[in-house]
Order: C-alpha cells, then structure tokens, then sequence
C-alpha cells in the first residue's frame, strides 16, 4: 500500500461497519463525467468550500495520541426526513462513480486505494433519488457521509448571520461532490444545500461509518491474525514489550524496518498472545528531545531504534547510548539502523557522509510532488494547536488567530499543497509563548481576522453539535469581546504580520491569499510547497 494510504489509514482508522446499497439502473459514464472532474465543496462556508482532507494527517502514533471521532448515527439526516427512494445500480452507473472517486483530488486517499477496496466502497454506497426542492443538508445538522451527483443539480444558500440569508450561486451539477469532510471528523453544517426546484437528483451516498470500515479492514495485516499462540502462555512474561522509534525525518524506514522485523516473532507476539509497543518519535532536531526520549526508554526498559542524519540529535544519542548506566535506572538498549551501513559505504567510497541529506533520496519511489505533500501533512498535524514552538522557524507559513476562526482548515489546505504550516490559537489575556514574536519568523506570521457575528455562527454550531444549546465561549458578546481584543493584539504583538478578514471567504479564496504573500515576500518556487490551484491564476 502507498505511503500516502499507510498515512491515511494509521492517522484514522478505527472500527466501523455500515449497510450495504442497493442494485438498478441510470445514466452512462459518459453522461456522468461529460462535465469534466468533480468539483469539491463541503458544508462550511467559512473555510471548508472545497473539502479539505486531513489530514490528514499527526500520524497518531506519532503524536502519542487518537484522533477523537465519534460514532456517527447509522441514519443520515436526509434518510431521517425522508421523500428518497432507493436507486438500484447499473454496471455503467457503477464504473462512472468508480472513476469520480478515484479522480477525486480533495480526498485524496481514494485515489491510493487498491482496486479491491474501491469496490467494497461502491458495494456500501447507497444511491438514491430525492425529490425537487428536497434538503441535502441543513444548518446545525451533523455531517457524516459524503454525497457525489449524479444527474440533476445541488442549491447552496449560506447564512451569514442570525436572520441573514444570503442565496449563494454556487451550484453542484453531475460529477460534483459535497460533504467530504464528514468522512473523517465531526463536522457541522453551516449550509442549506438543497436539489433544484427543477427536476429530481440522483446521488450516490458514502456514510462515514462504511468509509472506514473499509479503511479499518486495511489496516489490519492478515499476517497478524494469528489463530493461536505457539507458546507455552504460562511461561509468559508479564507486560508488554516497548520499543522507540526515533527519526529527525519522517520515521518512515525506520518504522518498516521495525515492522519487518516484528514479523519474524509473530509467533509469540501478537495480538492472541502478548504485545509489542512500537511508539514513533518522528521530526527530531533538539538535544533536550533525545535526553527526554532516552529516559523514558530507560524508564520502560523500551528498545529505541534510530536513525538520525542531523548533527545535533545523533551527538546527542551517541553520547546517551555511551555513557555509563547511573544507579536506579536500567540500561539504555539502542540500535543505530544508519550506521553500520553508512560506515561500510565510506570504507567503500572513500569519502565521509553528510550530516543533512535531501529526504528524497531516502524514498525514491515517492515523487517529488508526493514527498513534500507528505512531509508537510505530517509536520502541519504535528504543530496543529500551538505545539511545538521550538518548531515554528522551519514553517512557510504561521497562522494566528480566535478559536474557531478557520485555523486548522487551512492550514492542512496548504498541507495537502506541501506548505509546513504551523497555527497557534489566541485567547484573550493569555501570554502566547516568547517564540512567536522572535524577529526571524515575523515575516511568516499571519493574522486571521473575522466578525464577531459569523464567529458567533460558527461557535453556536459547535456547541449544538455538542449538545450545548447556550455557553459563555459561543455567545454574542463574547465573541464581540475577542474580536475586539484582537484587533489590540494585532496592533501590539503583531505590527509586521499581514492580517486576512476571513469572515466570507472560502478556504481556497484565503488560501489564494496566503499564497500571494508567499510570492510577495520570497517567491512561491523559494517556499517548500508549490500551490497548484488553477483558481490561483
């Protein structure tokens, strides 16, 4: 499986199961594609229009942490209204979805799925005929599946404030798609989407839950399911095992070496007889990471195996892996995967390695294209929410703004570009840490502004999504207090930074921005990403 795939399914997989779809008859592929690639728009009108997708992509273990996805219902709110009738489905009707799926750049783990599991989904997709006039989503509701059109055509009409309706010209004709991001997390709408008034649509239906039952049977190796233990479970040792994995890149070879080799000892460790912890510590620059790694790995008697090209981090576990054990703790065990290898090759070439190498040329099977994709979705998951600061100087990109302000939606839409975009949340009087004023990423940062009315939207659509119909955090004058406190902030902490009003823009519109002060202040080809939105020019 590709590595974008193993990204997809280590960072959401979880367990899922859903309903089969029905069997009959409709338009030809031809019909379906004749308007060209499906065109994307998801349910918030604030930073979401064109479906980003993750995320994709902490990989969890990487951040020592899960993705929190709730279960969804097994009913959508369009099934729950009713006035759908289920659609059977023809061979041509069948492959013309087949092929919107996989030309589907948004979600872009479709299109590195195996054959295989393209066709369980197709199996689970529900295609059915709404009404004219009939609601696809309302605002407020939850979003958990995701809809392609078929024939007949899609209204958006967005709100904009409390008793403001605003019709949008946006409309979705054959091939397009709505509601990807509800495959993969909690969403709330903060749309009307609704059919035409003229003639009925047929859509084709992925729930969320049947998404990743699919995705969930991926992850599984069916090497792993070992059907009995080949050991004596008595002579067992209590406790599982641990083992580090400790990389200043992405951890990838690292990683499927352990992966490999844990292969050999299936016999006994799996999950029928007792566990093997493999933790991943990927993007590793500083002394004080390794010291802390080394003594948690001393702690729990873990096994770390690293590969570590960067002078800082490898001095640092050289120096921990050859110092004395001191009394109360347990020896350090480490094994340095690079360094026999890298030691023969200079024997052999006749000249020392560099301490920094192009991650390329690590992973040749990747292209170039893939790589910085990659390796931005990880870093951006890895700094999402403030962390990691120490980091921040190696990003393209720093967004600064209020809580629910579109933060994270965009910055993973410039991920998927291949920008290392970091954000950080601002709350009123609260001290953000000394590394987002320092001089040398002044010229990154980038304030996001927006009115007090559609923050007050977006809150009170989170917190009804969470059963809270009142709170202090989403009410009106609140919202009016942070907005106004930021504007002070900005003037005060953030003189230099450019600053971007996102209360009606898109997530493409805010990105095309972004990217133009990219090319302002150091030209798109210096940035590690290249954008390649067409709506950009």
């Amino acid at each position: 499986v590709p590595i974008a795939l193993a990204a997809m399914v280590l960072a959401f997989a979880v367990s899922r199961a859903g309903p089969v779809a029905t069997q009959s008859s409709g338009p030809t592929q031809p019909q379906l594609l004749q308007q060209g690639r499906a065109k994307s728009c998801t349910t918030d009108a604030l930073f979401e229009r064109a479906g980003v997708v993750l995320p994709m992509l902490t990989i969890c273990p990487l951040l020592a942490g899960a993705r929190r996805l709730r279960r969804a219902s097994g009913r959508t709110a369009l099934q729950r209204r009713g006035r759908t009738a289920m659609r059977a489905v023809t061979r041509e009707a069948r492959e013309a979805i087949r092929q919107c799926l996989r030309e589907n750049r948004t979600v872009s783990v479709l299109q590195e799925l195996p054959e295989a599991a393209l066709q369980q989904l197709l199996d689970k997709m529900t295609r059915m005929e709404v009404e004219p006039g009939k609601d696809i989503f309302r605002p407020g509701e939850p979003v958990n599946a995701v809809y392609v059109v078929e024939s007949g055509e899609l209204n958006i009409t967005k709100r904009l404030q409390e008793g403001d309706v605003e019709e949008s010209k946006v409309k979705l004709g054959t091939g397009s798609y709505i509601g990807e991001l509800g495959l993969f997390y909690d969403r709330t709408c903060m749309e009307f989407v609704k059919v035409s008034e003229d003639q009925p649509a047929v859509l084709w239906q992925l729930q969320r839950d049947d998404f990743f039952s699919v995705i969930d049977d991926l992850a599984k190796s069916p090497e792993a399911n070992v059907e009995e233990c080949l050991v004596d479970l008595d002579s067992m040792e209590e406790g599982n095992f641990t083992i580090f994995v400790v990389s200043d890149g992405s951890g990838y070879s690292a990683g499927g070496a352990v992966d490999l080799a844990l292969k050999q000892f299936e016999y006994r460790y799996n999950d029928k007889c007792q566990g093997v912890s493999v933790t991943s510590f990927p993007f590793i620059r500083y002394t004080g990471e390794v010291q802390e790694i080394t003594r948690r790995a001393r702690e729990e008697n873990a096994l770390v195996v690293y590969t570590l090209m960067r002078n800082e981090p490898r001095k640092a576990m050289v120096e921990e892996v050859t110092r004395a054990t001191r009394p109360g703790e347990n020896a350090l065990r480490a094994v340095d995967l690079y360094e026999p290898l890298m030691a023969s090759m200079e024997d052999l070439l006749g000249i020392p390695r560099q301490a920094e190498v192009k991650t390329s040329s690590l992973r040749p099977g990747l292209s170039e294209k893939a790589l910085q994709m990659v390796e931005a979705i990880e870093f951006t998951r890895k700094l999402d929410d403030g962390v990691h600061p120490e980091l921040w100087k190696e990003a393209d990109i720093i967004l600064v703004g209020l809580s629910r302000a579109g933060k994270t939606p965009l910055s993973f839409f410039l991920a998927q570009r291949g920008f290392k975009v970091a954000n950080y949340p601002v709350i009123p009087d609260e001290e953000p840490p000394p590394e987002l004023f320092h001089e040398d990423i002044q010229h990154k940062c980038i304030g996001l502004t927006i009115s007090a009315e559609r923050l007050h939207s977006v809150r009170s659509a989170r917190m009804t999504d969470f059963g809270r119909s009142k709170s202090t955090y989403s009410s009106i004058e609140n919202c009016k207090k942070e907005v106004q406190w930021l504007k002070i902030f900005f003037m005060r902490k953030g003189p230099r930074w450019t600053l971007l009003d996102t209360t009606n823009g898109g997530v493409e519109e805010v990105a095309a921005k972004v990217l133009k002060y990219l090319q302002k202040i150091k030209g798109v080809e210096s940035a590690s990403g290249m954008f390649s939105n067409p709506s950009v020019a």
